[in-house]
């Protein structure tokens, strides 16, 4: 605190500190006068008539006396309120998970503090924890998601689609999962994960200690690889929902550049370790990911060009496709064989599903699309 007085002050015991300086200092140090109820700037908690006898506050200079503030700080500090610790045990429970009473599967944790967050503080302070969740699906498109940030801790073979637009999200110590966002305003954070898919628009991402994780990207600012990471897989964004443009001017990410491809190694010996820690994705292995819920909204397609060689990649899969469905129709008019076939077709599916692991995650999408879980844009 000694960095905020008045340097014409005689000696530390008799300094001053300005107004200025507590204001700035309101940067890193939130306050309230109401217990906790709503947030009001540093400044004018210190200079408030109940407050202004113990923080050292001079109506006439217009300035603190520092021993007195000094006294105040350490006499008031506490744990922030709408900290992660604060969230987790004084938290509200979302309901956002669906109740499997198939399995033995223990149901994960989803909660927030946003109930105490008054509206003109929600950038910063809103947070949702969502912890230990497997085998299960979140989908939401909500007011409580937007400008949040989202901590995704110990997941594992779950599927999240938070598809409104938010302040942060960190995602640590997740194995094989599968992350969908909204346009993130700050940063993405990913830490000690394996084997995840994060897809996402952000103004930047960050990733450390993590493997075999594939990022399909659509950001302003070069990706940022911290030690500890392998086989990181680097792709172009490559999905949309209906409200994503809206989304992403909320936040003001750009539709107009894209960095994704070049990464920055923080702390590596970027000779001999930039081929084992990251790789672009090979357009052959690229692939549109489709969101199938429905929402209202404009987009109709990804809203930032693909690079020319994942564009072909794609053209020639869509290609391929028509001409086998065409195929298939033109092989025969027997009715009796078109149904054989498409129960083969049907069948072959359904063991693909099961040997993948993926008919839980249709089984979990159908739940949605038959109303059970819907896209509420005011909860």
């Amino acid at each position: 605190m000694e960095l905020i007085i008045d340097p014409a002050g005689s000696a530390l015991t008799d300094a001053n500190a300005s107004i200025e300086a507590i204001r700035a200092l309101g940067f890193v140090i939130a306050a309230s006068i109401d217990g906790n109820r709503t947030l009001t700037p540093l400044e004018k908690v210190a200079m408030h008539p109940s407050v202004a006898p113990h923080s050292g506050y001079n109506k006439d200079s217009q300035t603190f006396l520092f021993k007195a503030l000094h006294s105040w700080f350490r006499s008031n500090l506490t744990q922030s309120p709408f900290g992660i610790s604060s969230c987790i045990g004084n938290g509200k429970r979302l309901s956002w998970l669906p109740i499997d009473t198939t399995t033995a599967t223990k149901r994960g944790k989803i909660g927030t503090n946003g109930h105490l967050v008054s509206r003109e503080f929600v950038k910063g302070n809103k947070i949702i924890i969502m912890t230990q969740v497997g085998k299960q699906m979140v989908a939401r498109s909500s007011g409580t998601l937007e400008q949040a940030y989202i901590k995704i801790h110990r997941c594992q073979y779950s599927y999240f689609y938070l598809l409104s637009p938010l302040r942060s999200v960190s995602i640590e110590k997740c194995k094989n999962i599968t992350v969908v966002l909204g346009p993130v305003e700050v940063a993405i954070m990913i830490s000690g994960c394996e084997n995840i898919t994060v897809i996402a628009p952000c103004g930047r991402i960050v990733i450390g200690n993590s493997s075999l994780c594939t990022l399909n990207l659509l950001t302003p600012c070069r990706p940022l690889l911290l030690p500890g990471c392998e086989a990181i897989s680097l792709g172009p964004y490559n999905t949309f929902y209906p409200k994503l443009e809206d989304h992403m001017k909320k936040v003001m990410i750009p539709a107009t550049i894209n960095l994704w491809d070049q990464p920055v190694m923080a702390g590596h010996d970027t000779h001999g370790e930039s081929s084992s820690t990251w790789f672009l994705l090979p357009p052959t292995d690229f692939a549109q990911f489709i969101i199938p819920f429905e929402m209202e909204g404009k987009t109709t397609s990804i809203p930032f060009p693909l690079p020319s060689a994942y564009k072909k990649a794609l053209d020639v899969k869509n290609k391929e496709y028509k001409q086998w469905l065409k195929s298939v129709n033109e092989s025969t008019q027997d009715v009796e064989k078109k149904q054989s076939f498409q129960a083969l077709v049907e069948q072959q599916f359904q063991e693909w599903l099961a040997e993948t692991g993926h008919k839980k995650e249709i089984d979990a999408i159908v739940q949605h699309i038959d109303g059970k879980f819907k896209f509420d844009s005011k909860r």
